[in-house]
């Protein structure tokens, strides 16, 4: 049978319908219902969407009482697939309806609502600073791209806060506005009065926190939120009730605190992994147990911290496991570590089913959007960034650029134009193999053969070990070979069985060869920028017992600190630690007085009381003759 959840999740009875597509029979709630569940705002389980189709299979459904909120419908199937309903036409709060959007596909994946907390939890991060014009275009941009919730700070925090988060509320944007507050009388009226869909109301349940912060009983924690709840639901506003560090706390006092909540019509139960401490099983046994107590009626709203690495990992376990809403932010900025990313849970769940997560979220607007909020927060893009950092569709090996070239999803499982960014393959490095340059080759439109590719190829992978080779310089050297009369593979020559001409054939193959490796070098040796000879290149050479690897580490720091070029060109230290060992490095650098640093830093190290067993000796070394007047 089929059936769908809309007000309530898991709820069977009310008004039968057909559906003129297909001629599924669906069970819709019944109107009654609906109003119940709209007089507190929205539905409990799914409330996240406004929604605009006015009719199902030609019938009238829904309720367009003033103050109505958004349901969400879903469809699931003996095949296992949850299948998304047109939305009903019910307005939000400010009588608002978003345009009509197309039927979902089947998924496979269960019903799950983002929120997104850059605006929020993404204002506690360290260098994060935002302005009033900042917080309203990454609102409108997070809901341009199908976010169901905006999550805003504390509108108590200040005054500007408040007007902030009453002007975001006024936007008529797609998504819900809501605003975190503490769980207390003065915030929830003024989070009311703000004039948003939403409050999230969180207060600390573990041993740690109530100790240090409110100093009240679980008994007192639930007289408090009660109030609060009850305050926030008079006022048709939907209410999330989290317990602030729940993987700390005990869980029976957690499912003591919620049972009461859902007495009294919270919409909501969340879990805070404040402090990143859970691991996936944890997630998965404590989600499992709250949705056991709370019923199938209630939301889970899953927010966890990134401290240990399980943001993501943790997220899809908690989707998995009956949680309905995530926590996000963008780039996961937010206190410490930050929280599950936006672009990153997008990733995860795009695996899974990706034309869903294609048909339900605009991806492309995912790179724009973080390159905004990172020049907000002060911080670079990781390079491995899901999906929009620098390597995230980067292929360099030989063995992985022939076979991306010739079928992507071999070493991608991701289709990066879903999400409006470019693959790229390394060309010029010492890794690349010839079928890399033939391809890029083909690119430029010029014709060369395979065998002057493949002579080609192997000058550049030995020059790349001394230089970096540019993209430019790859391409000089293909257009000045595409230049030259094309001869044919030498090895063709090796065929010929007639002793006549087999010496002059033998003859041919070996011109043939010298034109072609004459001419890839040629082409090398005339790259455009090409730094043969640097402007001040000098070897620092250090001799001693440098057996304590303390006193290397430390000359390796310098090194890097100094911010100059530099390669290490041997590093001899032998297991005896009685024998004399020896490191050299090369530097290159702009001028003379920035290498004349380096050695004095070098040398001052060397010199230390920490290091004197090293008995340390530093001399600039030319041609690997130690120069004993610079030591």
């Amino acid at each position: 049978q089929v059936h769908i959840g809309c007000a309530m999740w898991g709820m069977r009875s009310g008004l039968r319908v057909g559906r003129a597509v297909t001629g599924e029979a669906v069970w819709m709630p019944n109107v009654e219902t609906c109003r119940r569940s709209v007089s507190t705002q929205s539905p409990r389980a799914f409330g996240a969407w406004d929604m605009s189709r006015g009719s199902i299979g030609g019938t009238a459904v829904g309720n367009n009482a003033a103050g109505a909120a958004p349901s969400a419908a879903w469809v699931g199937h003996a095949d296992g697939h949850h299948h998304a309903l047109p939305p009903l036409h019910v307005p939000n709060r400010r009588g608002l309806c978003i345009p009509p959007v197309a039927s979902l596909p089947a998924t496979t994946l269960p019903p799950f609502f983002i929120t997104d907390s850059t605006l929020r939890e993404g204002e506690q991060f360290a260098s994060a600073e935002f302005t009033t014009q900042d917080r309203v275009y990454i609102a409108k941009l997070v809901s341009d791209m199908g976010v169901d919730y905006i999550e805003l700070v504390n509108p108590i925090a200040s005054d500007k806060a408040f007007l902030e988060c009453q002007e975001i509320a006024r936007l008529g944007l797609k998504s819900k506005i809501a605003v975190h507050i503490r769980c207390h009388q003065d915030d929830v009226t003024a989070a009311v009065k703000s004039g948003v869909d939403a409050v999230n109301v969180y207060m600390a349940t573990s041993d740690a926190l109530r100790a240090h912060s409110h100093k009240k009983s679980i008994a007192e924690v639930i007289e408090t939120a009660v109030q609060v709840v009850q305050f926030a639901l008079e006022h048709n506003v939907e209410v999330r009730f989290s317990c602030e560090d729940a993987f700390r706390s005990n869980l029976d006092d957690i499912l003591e605190v919620y049972r009461a909540l859902v007495d009294v019509g919270v919409h909501r139960v969340g879990l805070a992994d404040t402090v990143g401490v859970a691991t996936p099983e944890q997630v998965r046994e404590v989600t499992t147990r709250v949705r056991e107590a709370v019923g199938p009626d209630v939301g889970i709203n899953f927010h966890t911290h990134n401290d240990t690495g399980c943001c993501i990992a943790n997220a899809l376990v908690a989707i998995e496991s009956g949680a309905t809403h995530i926590d996000t932010s963008i780039l996961g900025i937010g206190e410490r570590n930050g929280i599950t990313p936006l672009g990153g849970l997008l990733a995860r769940l795009y695996t899974l089913d990706p034309d869903y997560v294609k048909a339900r979220f605009r991806l492309p607007v995912l790179a724009h959007l973080e390159r905004y909020v990172a020049r907000c927060a002060g911080v670079d893009i990781p390079f491995n960034n899901y999906i929009t950092g620098s390597s995230a569709f980067t292929h360099k090996a030989g063995v992985h650029s022939k076979a991306v070239m010739q079928n992507p999803s071999s070493y991608e499982v991701i289709n990066p134009a879903d999400f409006g960014v470019d693959r790229k393959i390394e060309l010029a490095h010492r890794l690349t193999g010839w079928n890399a340059l033939s391809a890029r080759a083909k690119e430029l439109n010029l014709n060369i053969g395979d065998t002057q590719i493949k002579i080609a190829t192997g000058i550049i992978k030995n020059m790349a070990d001394e230089e970096t080779v540019s993209l430019v310089q790859l391409d000089h050297v293909l257009m000045t070979l595409a230049n030259v009369p094309q001869l044919p593979d030498p090895e063709l020559l090796s065929a010929e069985t007639d002793d006549s001409l087999s010496e002059s054939a033998a003859l041919a193959k070996a011109a043939i060869a010298r034109f072609m490796v004459a001419a890839a070098q040629h082409a090398v040796d005339t790259m455009p920028n090409r730094i043969l000879d640097p402007v001040t290149t000098r070897v620092i050479r250090v001799d001693g017992h440098l057996f304590d690897t303390a006193i290397v580490n430390r000359i390796m720091d310098i090194c890097v600190d100094s911010q100059i070029d530099f390669k290490v060109l041997s590093l001899d230290i032998p297991n005896n630690n009685a024998a004399p060992s020896t490191t050299r490095i090369r530097f290159a650098a702009s001028d003379e007085t920035k290498l004349q640093a380096v050695f004095d830093s070098i040398i001052e190290l060397a010199g230390s009381t920490r290091f004197e067993l090293a008995n340390a000796t530093v001399y600039w070394d030319t041609d690997g003759v130690p120069q004993m007047e610079n030591s």
